[in-house]
């Protein structure tokens, strides 16, 4: 392989290694930047601003007082083999449900439950209909996922390019033998160390989705609760 070309081909590996580089560092420190001055959200207190939660509600029937102990009892029960609960009931009122994550947040479980805090509120609207809304805090979430996104980004990804680069550009690009510039298309192993952050970075991204639909479910099957 001519000299000319090596470099050419290495230049456009690394050029789009660090685009990808670059692309992946914003969309990690997007990651809850909306709100990353908001305190720690307290328990009894008011969830995180709305970049850090989502909300909902949903239409069901029955008596608000067993509504939201059924609803309690659905998820403090949720994993109770593996971790014990995974929730606290900060409050439990026949208007008003609080908890907050106490267990693992992410570990063995379904993305539905990637958020921390949870706050309902059970309003009668006639009959026996009651409207619930619902937030979901996703802070402890966010917190994780943009730390060790970045720790990646910076302590693995780029390194990585470095290392590589400098490499290929010093033993590969300049060899005599035209055979060894063969081996510039070595240079794309710096993709193993670039995809790792978007997985945590999806994980975020599903884990509100997720919860969100979970909850939504969770709230239409309390109506069979006895």
């Amino acid at each position: 392989m001519d000299q000319t070309i090596a470099t050419a081909i290495f230049a456009a590996i690394m050029g789009m290694g660090f685009v990808v580089w670059a692309y992946s560092l914003v969309k990690a420190l997007r990651i809850g930047g909306e709100s990353a001055a908001m305190d720690e959200w307290q328990a009894g207190g008011q969830l995180p601003g709305q970049s850090l939660a989502e909300s909902g509600e949903r239409t069901i029937h029955g008596e608000p007082e067993k509504l939201s102990k059924a609803l309690v009892r659905s998820l403090l029960q949720v994993n109770i083999g593996m971790f014990g609960s995974l929730f606290e009931v900060v409050e439990r009122t026949a208007k008003r449900v609080v908890l907050k994550k106490t267990g693992p947040l992410v570990c063995n479980q379904p993305a539905g439950l990637y958020f921390s805090e949870a706050e309902f509120n059970f309003e009668p609207i006639g009959g026996d209909a009651v409207r619930v809304s619902y937030r979901l805090g996703y802070e402890r979430l966010a917190r994780l996922a943009k730390r060790v996104a970045l720790g990646i980004i910076v302590g693995v990804g780029l390194p990585v390019m470095l290392i590589v680069g400098s490499l290929i550009w010093l033993l590969v690009i300049p060899a005599e033998e035209p055979a060894v510039r063969w081996q510039v298309f070595q240079t794309f192993q710096i993709g193993h160390a670039l995809w790792p952050p978007f997985l945590m970075i999806w994980m975020y991204s599903v884990g509100r989705r997720h919860s969100k639909t979970f909850v939504s479910n969770l709230l239409t099957t309390l109506e069979l609760a006895d």
